[in-house]
Formats: C-alpha cells, sequence, structure tokens
C-alpha cells in the first residue's frame, strides 16, 4: 500500500506528516504529479504495516492541513484496514520506470512528458494523470491510474475506456525498461 500525498503545503505541516507516516512507512519519496495542465509536488509514502490506521491517520491529516489530493492505493488485497470508512475503487495501474536519468534529463523528460499527455488530451480526450519520482538509483519511477471519470457517466464506477489505449501508446512513446500493469484498489482521501 502507498499513499500519495499534495506536498505543496508549509515545510512544517509537511515535516508533521512525515513524521507520523514514517511509523507506518518504509520508504518516503519526493516527486511530482504530471497532468496536461501542468505539475505539482507530492510525497510519496510506502506503507508496511498491515491493517494499521494508516487510512483513518490520512484522512485526518488531510482534512486539517488541507493536503489535496492525497490517495491511497493498495496493490496487496490483505492490506486493506477491515475498518477504513472510505470508499476504495478497483481501478487499472500502469506503473513503468526509465533508468540512468539524472535530475537535467528528468526536467527535460517532463517537459516532454507533459506536452505528450497535452496532446493526448487534445487530440482524443483523454485525461492522464502520471505520478513520478526519481528513484536513488537513477531510476525514474511514474505510476498513473485510471480514475477519470467521463463527462456523460453518472455511475459509481472510475475510468474511462479509452484510457487502456492511450497508457498503451504513453508506453511506447516512453520506452521503459520496464512496465508492470495491474487492477489495484484505490481511495482519494
Amino acid at each position: 500500500m502507498y499513499a500519495l500525498i499534495d506536498a505543496s503545503a508549509a515545510p512544517e505541516v509537511l515535516s508533521v506528516v512525515e513524521r507520523v507516516i514514517s511509523t507506518y512507512g518504509r520508504r518516503i519519496r519526493h516527486g511530482f504529479v504530471v497532468t496536461p495542465h501542468g505539475e505539482d509536488k507530492v510525497i510519496f509514502f510506502e506503507i508496511k504495516k498491515k491493517e494499521c490506521p494508516i487510512v483513518e491517520i490520512l484522512s485526518s491529516m488531510a482534512a486539517k492541513y488541507s493536503l489535496y489530493p492525497a490517495y491511497v492505493v493498495q496493490e496487496n488485497k490483505d492490506h486493506l484496514p477491515y475498518n477504513a470508512q472510505n470508499i476504495w475503487y478497483m481501478v487499472d495501474e500502469v506503473k513503468f520506470e526509465l533508468p540512468d536519468m539524472d535530475a537535467e534529463k528528468l526536467e527535460a523528460w517532463k517537459a516532454a512528458y507533459r506536452q505528450r499527455l497535452k496532446e493526448i488530451y487534445r487530440d482524443d480526450s483523454v485525461f492522464v494523470k502520471s505520478f513520478v519520482y526519481l528513484g536513488k538509483s537513477g531510476t525514474v519511477h511514474v505510476m498513473s491510474f485510471n480514475t477519470e471519470r467521463s463527462p456523460k457517466y453518472r455511475g459509481t464506477m472510475l475510468g474511462v475506456p479509452e484510457w487502456n489505449d492511450t497508457m498503451e501508446q504513453i508506453v511506447k512513446w516512453a520506452e521503459p525498461s520496464v512496465v508492470t500493469k495491474l487492477s489495484v484498489r484505490y481511495t482519494n482521501l
């Protein structure tokens, strides 16, 4: 399970959040979310304890400090807290890795990637939001989730059917070293 939290809050707020999360988490990474409209800072927390109250803690911290967006993604089916009050959705996830990146190459890649997302949004009307961080080994990790809804859809399911084809195009364009496709549990706090 991991959490993706907005990192535009004041440094002292982020320090409190990191300190609280570190008791449940294994890794904390600073990254960004890229959309056709731009980018924002985000913090990734990998949660290691099963059935801990992390979802409730994150929900209260997100409300208290206005940490939005705040998402929790669960890849392991036995990891979900039994008493979580949030609505959980099953969504498609595409993750890929780009090796041999440094900060300078990453900036150039981000600009090109954002431009690619703009073109897709303009031409195909598919909104892609990607969460990205640069790992310690120089590998860029990119995660995208099919969490949008068609404007005309009034149901409760998340995702649009065109997203999977769009992600195939993006993966082909990015030429990653590793690609992983999963169905994951997802909640927006």
